[in-house]
C-alpha cells in the first residue's frame, strides 16, 4: 500500500454481549498510533437475550446448516445504526477502513471453530466503506488457537507508552488473557483463565444486575478457600500455552452452594489468582492491566497486593481500558491492508506469523 497512515475505525462486542465499543484512530499499522474518537453502543434486551440463549446452546449442526443468518443480520444491523451515529455525532469526514470482529457466539480451537456473527457485505453496502472482518480463520488454518489477536497491538503500546524492560498486559476482559513482551520484543500470550464474565453471570442470575459494580459484592464476602481450591485445579491450567477458552468454559456449579457476596467473593479471587499464577512464570518490569475489569476495585486490589513490579493500569496513561480492543481491530485491520501479521507462534500457536481477515470492498 502507497499510503502511510490510515484513519481507521474499530468495532468490538465481546463477550459481556452488553454492546458495541467503536473507536477511531490513525495508524500505520506499526509503531504510530493515535486514538481519536471513541463511543459505546448498548445492544437492545432483546438482541443481548437472543444472542445469549445461542451462545450458551451452541449446536454445531444448527451452524453448519446457516441457522443463526437472521441473528447475523440483526446484530449487522445494529452495527450499522451505531457506527452511523458515531460518524454523523463526531462529524467525522475521512474513514478509510473499519476492522470489525464481529460477536463471538463459539470458540473451540480443538475443533477449528471459532465463530462470529457479521454480515460484512451487509456492512459496506449500507455504510459505504472498506470493511476488514473475519479475522481469526486464517490463524485456525495454520494450526493457532484463533485467539488472542490482540498481543501486536499490546507491543505497539510498550513503544507508544515508552514502557521499558519486560512488559506484562493483563486484559481483565471476559476472559482474561496475558501479553508478554520482553525487552527484546518477543511475544508470548494465551488466555490465563476466567475474566469477568463468570461473576457478571452469577450477579445476573442471583441480582439481575449486569455486573459487580466496582467489586463492591465482591468486598462484601469472605472467599471459599476449599472451593477455591478445587476450582483452581481446573485441567485448563495445566495445559502449556498457547491457548484459549470460550466464555462458557468455566461454571458456575462450584460456587452455588456458597452465600451471595461470599460467592462474589471467591470467584474474584479465582479471577485473580489465575492469573497471579501466570504472571509469576515471566519476569516483568511493568504491568499493566487493561479491559473492563479495571472498575472491578476488589479483583485490582487483589492483584495489587500479590505484586512487586511496577503494576499500572490503562487509564494512567490517558488510554480508556473499555476500548483498547475496538481501536486494537483497527489496528489489526490496517495491517491486514498493508500485507503485516497479526499473529505468531508465540501468541496462537500458529505455525509462522500470519496475517488475518478478509476485506470486503463497498459498491
Amino acid at each position: 500500500m502507497k499510503k502511510d497512515k490510515f484513519f481507521a475505525i474499530g468495532v468490538m462486542s465481546g463477550t459481556s454481549f452488553d454492546g458495541i465499543d467503536i473507536s477511531l484512530i490513525s495508524s500505520n499499522g506499526k509503531k504510530y498510533f493515535r486514538p481519536i474518537k471513541s463511543s459505546f453502543c448498548k445492544f437492545s434486551l432483546k438482541i443481548r437475550k437472543k444472542i445469549f440463549q445461542i451462545a450458551e446452546n451452541f449446536d454445531e449442526n444448527q451452524y453448519r446448516l446457516g441457522f443463526f443468518s437472521t441473528l447475523e443480520s440483526e446484530i449487522t444491523r445494529e452495527y450499522v445504526k451505531s457506527i452511523k451515529s458515531f460518524i454523523l455525532n463526531n462529524n467525522l469526514k475521512r474513514i478509510d477502513l473499519i476492522g470489525i470482529h464481529g460477536q463471538t457466539i463459539f470458540h473451540n480451537p480443538q475443533k477449528k471453530i471459532s465463530l462470529q456473527l457479521c454480515d460484512a457485505n451487509l456492512l459496506a453496502k449500507e455504510l459505504k466503506i472498506k470493511i476488514v472482518f473475519d479475522f481469526r480463520q486464517n490463524d485456525l488454518k495454520f494450526g493457532g488457537e484463533g485467539a488472542p489477536l490482540v498481543p501486536i497491538f499490546h507491543k505497539m503500546l510498550v513503544s507508544h507508552l515508552k514502557l521499558k524492560g519486560n512488559v506484562i498486559f493483563i486484559n481483565l476482559g471476559g476472559i482474561s488473557n496475558l501479553t508478554y513482551i520482553s525487552s527484546k520484543g518477543d511475544l508470548k500470550a494465551y488466555d490465563t483463565g476466567p475474566g469477568m464474565t463468570l461473576l457478571d453471570e452469577y450477579v445476573y442470575l442471583k441480582r439481575k444486575q449486569r455486573f459487580d459494580r466496582n467489586g463492591n459484592f465482591s468486598f462484601k464476602g469472605k472467599s471459599d478457600e476449599k472451593v477455591l481450591k478445587l476450582v483452581l485445579k481446573n485441567r485448563y491450567f495445566t495445559k502449556s500455552p498457547p491457548k484459549s477458552i470460550d466464555k462458557f468454559y468455566f461454571s458456575l456449579k462450584p460456587f452455588m452452594k456458597l452465600k451471595f457476596y461470599d460467592a462474589c467473593a471467591t470467584i474474584s479471587s479465582f479471577t485473580a489468582k489465575s492469573i497471579l499464577r501466570e504472571i509469576r512464570k515471566f519476569k516483568a518490569d511493568t504491568i499493566v492491566i487493561t479491559g473492563g475489569g479495571v472498575k472491578n476495585k476488589c479483583i485490582v486490589n487483589l492483584l495489587k497486593r500479590s505484586l512487586k513490579s511496577n503494576l499500572y493500569l490503562i487509564n494512567q496513561f490517558d488510554l480508556d481500558q473499555d476500548f483498547i480492543e475496538a481501536q486494537a481491530f483497527a489496528y489489526l485491520a490496517i495491517r491486514k491492508l498493508k500485507g503485516l501479521p497479526i499473529s505468531f507462534p508465540g501468541t496462537t500457536g500458529t505455525s509462522h506469523p500470519v496475517s488475518g481477515g478478509k476485506i470486503v470492498n463497498y459498491r
